[in-house]
């Protein structure tokens, strides 16, 4: 079909609004996807900082939440309060250099350096994230009843 002028006319338009309406809203939600996607991912050096940073600052709930299952299955949280904190807080603290942290299926070793106890292990928690299991050696020993 054309115009009165001969000029062809071309098929219905969406209005500019629209379209600019269309691009703002998909990019705040692929952008909204991308930031929580971020904050639910942790590898194990941050995750190792934060367990550090918590013994540092005596949270008894805090550092026992970022232990492994393992090691929670062998430590009760009163015991952990009562005599893990003290112990790990003379191995590590929250001031440490990272040095490389290396992924080994579910598990990763992390070496650090400023530290009393340069090697962590941690182990995968759910698909995102990491819990500390703790030096190769381990921090059980003095913990067990």
């Amino acid at each position: 079909m054309s115009d009165a002028d001969g000029s062809g006319r071309s098929g219905p338009r969406l209005p500019t609004g629209v379209v600019i309406g269309a691009v703002v809203v998909a990019l705040v939600s692929v952008s909204g996807l991308i930031l929580a996607l971020y904050r639910e991912t942790r590898g194990p050096g941050e995750i190792l900082r934060r367990f550090a940073e918590a013994v540092d600052a005596g949270d008894c709930e805090g550092s026992y939440e970022l232990l492994h299952g393992t090691v929670r299955a062998s430590v009760d949280e009163a015991l952990w309060c009562e005599r893990g904190l003290g112990a790990v807080d003379r191995i590590i603290d929250a001031d440490f250099a990272l040095e490389r942290a290396i992924l080994e299926g579910d598990r990763a070793r992390v070496e650090v350096s400023g530290v009393a106890e340069p090697v962590w292990i941690l182990g995968r928690h759910g698909q995102r994230s990491w819990r500390v299991i703790g030096p190769p050696e381990g921090f059980l020993v003095p913990l067990t009843r």
